[in-house]
Parts: structure tokens; sequence; C-alpha cells
């Protein structure tokens, strides 16, 4: 992609680690200004040490996604420091349920909803507020799932809430576009990520087989792929793609 974000200001939650610090790292590589989000401190501000280290911009603030208050200073962090908010990728995610759904804990559960869609509508609810007292519009990207699209086994609690995130996303989209606030998602599919990774080992998952079964290109996919498909989304090239969910999988819903 070759549009430049100088100028602009983006927050990008879950940037401890993973696919949310590669996010973080694009976008400051692309001139953005960047405030890092995570409950974790030290991962978070090794996000914003490498970003400040590259030579770009970025602060970390320790956000609870699932907290309202926390995820309100959150928003007001990036614009009292950056004067604006113009892009926003909420990227934090749990898992970590390898059961049956009549086996699930009620407290798994009711933790995954909490993360990983209540995160969601807690975050959009504050950027667009945000970016609607600015009146330059913006950009949402929120992230889903391939499991949005076609459910794992013993994954029940994950699946409703990548469901959901999906429902938020169109929904906010139809509500803001007029506005020029364009709301998308990104499912990804098996990405080397320590989640992906911590998820085949508890569920004592080879490699190669969750290679062959997830993926037609022989390979998990990068954090960087992920990253750049964020950064488009967000940018004037994608401007007249709104409310849609891109699949970043390497051919897995194409089955």
């Amino acid at each position: 992609m070759s549009e430049r974000f100088d100028g602009r200001v983006a927050i990008v939650t879950g940037a401890a680690s993973g696919m949310g610090r590669a996010i973080a790292m694009h976008f400051a590589a692309a001139g953005a200004k960047v405030l890092a989000a995570d409950i974790n401190d030290i991962g978070g501000n090794q996000t914003v040490d490498a970003i400040l280290a590259a030579g770009g911009t970025a602060m970390f603030q320790r956000t609870d996604v699932a907290d309202a208050a926390s995820v309100s200073s959150m928003v007001a962090g990036a614009v009292s420091t950056y004067g604006r908010l113009d892009c926003a990728v909420n990227a934090a995610a749990i898992e970590g349920e390898s059961v049956p759904l009549a086996d699930l804990d009620d407290d798994l559960f009711d933790r995954v909803q909490s993360v990983n869609v209540r995160s969601v509508y807690l975050s959009m609810k504050h950027q667009i507020r945000a970016m609607i007292a600015a009146g330059n519009g913006g950009a949402i990207v929120n992230f889903a799932s391939t499991s949005s699209v076609r459910p794992q086994h013993h994954q029940s609690a994950y699946t409703a809430s990548k469901f959901a995130v999906l429902g938020l996303t169109k929904s906010a989209a139809i509500d803001y576009a007029a506005l020029g606030i364009r709301i998308n998602a990104i499912c990804p599919g098996a990405i080397d990520t320590p989640m992906l990774r911590n998820a085949m080992e508890r569920r004592g998952r080879e490699e190669a087989d969750v290679i062959k079964r997830l993926s037609l290109v022989n390979r998990f996919g990068s954090v960087d792929e992920i990253a750049k498909a964020a950064l488009w989304l967000c940018s004037d090239e994608s401007s007249f793609t709104v409310g849609h969910a891109l699949a970043v999988d390497g051919g897995y819903l194409a089955r």
C-alpha cells in the first residue's frame, strides 16, 4: 500500500503482542501517531519502545477494554495528546476453551464475551463520538474471525463472540457511513501468533495438521499480512469499502 498516514492518529487495542503489535508498528511506520492500548503493561511498553526506536511516534495507555471508564480514558488520551482521532483498530481478544458447549465454564463464557464483544461495543462507542466531534470522519476496523463464518469444534464461546463482532460492525457501519466514518472487520485465519500457538499446545495439535486443515497455501499467515490489511481498510484506498468482513485466511473460507 502506497498511502501514508502522516498527520493522522490511530488507536490500536491489543497492541502488546501479535497482530495488535504489528498493526501499531505498521501505522507508525506509515507516519501515524499511535496510541497502543492493552492491559499488558510490559508488552504494551515494548511495542511503543520498538516504535520509538524506529523513529515513530507512539504512547502506551494501559486499558481494560471490557471496562467503560478505561475505554473512555483511552480515547480521551489519544485526543488530548495528539489532538484528534482518525483510525482505530480494535484487535484485543481472548480465547481459552477446549470443550463442547455443555461442558463450558460459565465464567469463561462471560469473560470471552466481555473481552471480545463488550470491548468492541465500548471502543466503537467512544471512538465514534470522538470522530463525530472532530467532524473529519474516520475509519474503524474490528477483529472478527473466520470462526465468524465457519465455527470450529469446542469453541462455542469464542464463535459466539466473533459472530457478535460482525453484527456490531455491520450495524454500526450502517449508522455512521453517512457521517464519513467507515467501519469494517477483518476475519483472520490461522495467523502465527502467541494466541494460536497457545491454543495448539492446549489442544495437542501439530503445526502441520493445523496448516493442512486451515490453509490452502501450506503455511500460517503472518502478523504483517494482517497489519497491511488493517491499514488498507483505514486508508483512502478503501474509501468505498463499508461494512465489509475481509477474510485474510490463506483461502480457508474458500473451501
